[in-house]
């Protein structure tokens, strides 16, 4: 119940704001939904990082009214809610919609950034699909640097080319990580993640995959003793508005939220980037060492990891062929590893 109040709310609130564009003197009033919980770092960086500076900056323009987190819309309803334009924009991981848009799994998979991907026509393909199959535009990909590591309470072995063999070791997975550590060997197990730190205490489980955040608040780094170096893929948290609302704006606000996106993209891997070394530091206090891969083996190691994914995303997209050689050099190394470059990029 609490769900559907939610939800006719949202549409009364979409309804008041139906007319955006018509008036160019008045403000486009916008109102946002995230999937994430209200706690999660991601959400507060589009909160800080986007909303906060369009409603300062562009007052008399263009105002976004946050509405809440997952508590408003269940995260794998709420693409949907917005392309019946219940609200006019929404910030969620791609994974949460992967069935309606499986061209999300290229920007897991993707070693290029936000300003790469703008310049060399990836961004066009990737609204096209958003529109065609979500009835959305595509406008920012925040946080973009937020990588996933493997964590391991044992040293595992490594094959002649030094990668990582994980044959034998029973890992905790979701899908993000299931393709990589099943073509490294290992069996995964689907846990939830409140549950890992028990699963590897009682020997359930011997490594598990996590973002390069927010480990510290579960306490996983209280049980690994080893994480994998170098990190992969990229959090594919975008921010996407309704067609239908996006295209009534005027043209001028149009190209002050794209100017705002194209700030949020970079000004948001900068802020990220300092609460993963405050948390980092927690991470190797704690103990946790880094198994590092060099030159050829970890190489290797990253064209597994994405070429796995890039292989689901070959199974459902007719994009695929277009995509990946403008999103995924191979042998690249991932653009975390140096921030500055990255972002000239």
């Amino acid at each position: 119940m609490k769900t559907r109040y939610a939800l006719t709310a949202l549409a009364a609130a979409a309804a008041m704001t139906a007319g955006a564009g018509t008036a160019s003197a008045m403000a486009d009033k916008l109102t946002a939904v995230g999937s994430l919980t209200q706690s999660n770092l991601l959400l507060i960086s589009f909160k800080t990082n986007f909303m906060k500076p369009i409603n300062e900056k562009l007052k008399g323009m263009v105002e976004i009214k946050f509405l809440g987190g997952q508590e408003i819309v269940p995260p794998r309803k709420a693409v949907n809610a917005l392309k019946r334009n219940q609200f006019n924009m929404l910030h969620s991981p791609t994974a949460y919609y992967i069935g309606t848009v499986p061209e999300g799994y290229a920007l897991l998979a993707a070693n290029q950034g936000p300003r790469a991907l703008r310049a060399n026509g990836a961004w066009e393909i990737l609204q096209e699909a958003y529109l065609k199959k979500a009835g959305a535009h595509l406008l920012a990909w925040g946080d973009s640097m937020t990588s996933y590591n493997t964590y391991l309470v044992k040293m595992p072995k490594f094959d002649k080319d030094g990668v990582p063999d994980l044959t034998g070791l029973k890992m905790r997975a979701t899908g993000t990580y299931r393709p990589l550590f099943r073509a490294l060997g290992a069996t995964t197990i689907n846990i939830k993640s409140s549950e890992i730190m028990t699963a590897v205490q009682r020997g359930t489980v011997v490594g598990f995959g996590w973002p390069d955040i927010s480990i510290v608040p579960l306490g996983l780094h209280k049980v690994a003793k080893y994480r994998i170096q170098p990190n992969y893929y990229q959090t594919n948290t975008v921010v996407t508005v309704h067609a239908g609302t996006w295209n009534k704006l005027a043209k001028d606000r149009k190209d002050a939220l794209v100017a705002a996106a194209k700030e949020y993209e970079d000004v948001s891997v900068h802020w990220m980037e300092k609460e993963r070394v405050k948390e980092d530091k927690v991470v190797k206090a704690a103990g946790v060492k880094d198994i590092v891969l060099e030159g050829k083996a970890a190489a290797r190691y990253l064209d597994i990891a994405h070429g796995e994914v890039w292989k689901q995303l070959k199974e459902r997209s007719e994009y695929h062929d277009k995509l990946r050689p403008l999103m995924y050099i191979p042998g690249k190394p991932n653009r975390q590893a140096d921030l500055g470059r990255a972002l000239r990029q």
